[in-house]
């Protein structure tokens, strides 16, 4: 890609609320919460005759709590951060070029060459682009247009020399194979 790409996004609950699950679920509380709730889901199977209706009622409890309560949790959460934060209120303007990517909001600039990124994850909904463990730039697929296909194929190719860990995802778009 030698002509830089300019997008202008704006955040989308869909793509918020896939980094956020992806963020909890994918660490080591959010797997270790999945395996106590579907270890309670089989013990109040295993033991249903043999359990009181009080210990019925802590495993079904249990079982909801990482599985259904805390995803509505989250999605509560998302929403409400995608309607109150300031950040949200005006898109970002992304320019993918040779270098790296740049990122303006308003007043605001900044640029992360392609040797900062740290990881690429890539859902249904979104693009994240990690410049360490904690912080990334999320970006909804659906605002890229019909250049997504281009965009993502660069990004992962410029990337490639600085062997960010990349999903599974975006691995048909190394060497344009994607486009």
């Amino acid at each position: 890609m030698t002509e830089a790409k300019t997008k202008s996004v704006n955040m989308t609950f869909p793509a918020l609320f896939s980094y956020v699950l992806n963020t909890n679920y994918r660490s080591m509380s959010g797997i270790l919460g999945l395996v106590l709730s579907f270890g309670a889901i089989v013990m109040l199977v295993i033991g249903w005759n043999a359990t009181s209706g009080r210990q019925k009622a802590i495993f079904i409890i249990v079982a909801l709590m990482f599985t259904v309560i805390n995803p509505l949790s989250l999605a509560f959460k998302t929403f409400k951060q995608l309607k109150t934060s300031p950040s949200y209120k005006q898109p970002l303007v992304y320019t993918f070029g040779d270098d790296g990517i740049g990122v303006s909001q308003g007043e605001e600039h900044m640029d992360l060459e392609w040797k900062g990124v740290y990881r690429l994850l890539m859902t249904k909904y979104m693009l994240a682009v990690y410049t360490n463990r904690m912080h990334a730039f999320v970006i909804p697929l659906d605002q890229l247009g019909d250049d997504k296909g281009k965009i993502l194929a660069s990004v992962v190719n410029f990337t490639a020399g600085y062997k960010p860990r990349v999903s599974r995802s975006l691995k048909r778009y190394q060497s344009g194979k994607g486009i």
